[in-house]
């Protein structure tokens, strides 16, 4: 059985986040070692610049974006430029309301015109109806997880027949780590000096105020990688090795084993490690009925209580369920939709 987030992975998520978004709004600094508020946006802009080049080139690919689901949107970037940059509608959603938040005022900063809809609740269970979105997609999010296949597996559920995943900027294992310690973002200044011997890399790991907090911060090994991505029909992969390269491109086959690259570069890869990204098709001929397209993105919510379709209505600022009776509250314009036991465990209110 594939290993799931603990409940206390998922309040140190939510508690972790709630600490630093006073940070990223510019109000007072709470962890030296994570980006100040400056530097955050300069952080922000640059992986625009890059998610950017990501959509042009799906969409020459013909991928679908509306309407579109990003899991682990942190403050809605990716999302943001969907919507205004791309014409597309959609739900961005995380599992931290405070970090969500944000992206009203990032809208601002950035200078975006639309926004999606906005939505915070598990990746494990997403409030969407089965077969409902033609593009899923999330950046640095997978690695938070101790498996990405149960996460993958939701991931196709709410994808329509056709429909494509994409996911970027996360890990491959490094075999030869001695994992000494953990490093905050910003290097103390002996590490510094051991990064420009590249010692670094081989002693210590990232994520020091995740990791402290109870957060994930994994890498996962290539057949990892391909017993989570032989879930979908195609799959196309780009692996760099770090921290410069070299780059090589992997196609799914039914053999086992599709991952592995040549010998000469599986060794460089498990020496230093390296980034993934690809791109997944679900398949055509799935017994799911395509969810049909409209304007009303509400109509593709479901209950993630009872998650029994079509029982969701709007009354007043909430969206309440016919059949378990369950309020999914509507706060500073994301909606609030948890499970009453995910609610109980995060303390939502």
């Amino acid at each position: 059985m594939p290993l799931l987030q603990t409940s206390e992975n998922k309040k140190g998520e939510v508690e972790f986040r709630r600490k630093l978004a006073p940070q990223f709004e510019g109000k007072k600094v709470v962890y030296t070692g994570e980006p100040g508020f400056k530097e955050y946006i300069k952080i922000i802009r640059d992986r625009i610049k890059n998610y950017t080049l990501v959509f042009k080139s799906l969409n020459k690919k013909g991928v679908t974006f509306s309407p579109f689901l990003e899991f682990g949107a942190g403050i809605g970037q990716g999302s943001m430029l969907l919507a205004s940059k791309f014409k597309a509608k959609g739900f961005c959603t995380d599992i931290s309301y405070k970090t969500l938040k944000l992206a009203f005022k990032y809208k601002k900063i950035l200078k975006y015109q639309k926004m999606p809809t906005m939505v915070t609740c598990d990746a494990y269970n997403i409030p969407l109806k089965n077969a409902s979105v033609p593009f899923v997609f999330c950046f640095q999010t997978l690695h938070h997880f101790p498996d990405p296949r149960p996460v993958l597996t939701e991931v196709k559920r709410v994808l329509a027949p056709e429909g494509y995943f994409y996911f970027g900027e996360e890990p491959v294992a490094q075999s030869i780590n001695l994992n000494l310690w953990r490093r905050a973002t910003h290097l103390t200044w002996w590490e510094k000096i051991l990064k420009a011997t590249t010692i670094l890399h081989f002693i210590s790991r990232i994520g020091k105020s995740e990791v402290g907090h109870g957060i994930l911060e994994e890498t996962f090994n290539l057949d990892t990688w391909e017993k989570a991505l032989d879930q979908f029909e195609s799959v196309e992969v780009t692996i760099r090795i770090f921290p410069l390269g070299p780059t090589f491109k992997r196609t799914k086959t039914d053999n086992k084993g599709w991952l592995t690259p040549p010998f000469y570069l599986n060794i460089f890869l498990k020496l230093l490690g390296g980034g993934i990204e690809a791109l997944c098709k679900k398949e055509s001929h799935s017994n799911e009925l395509n969810h049909l397209i409209t304007n009303n993105l509400k109509t593709y919510l479901k209950c993630p209580n009872c998650k029994t379709p079509n029982t969701l209505s709007t009354r007043y600022n909430s969206l309440n369920c016919s059949k378990c009776k369950k309020k999914y509250k509507k706060k500073s314009g994301i909606f609030k939709m948890f499970s009453s036991q995910t609610e109980k465990l995060l303390k939502i209110n």
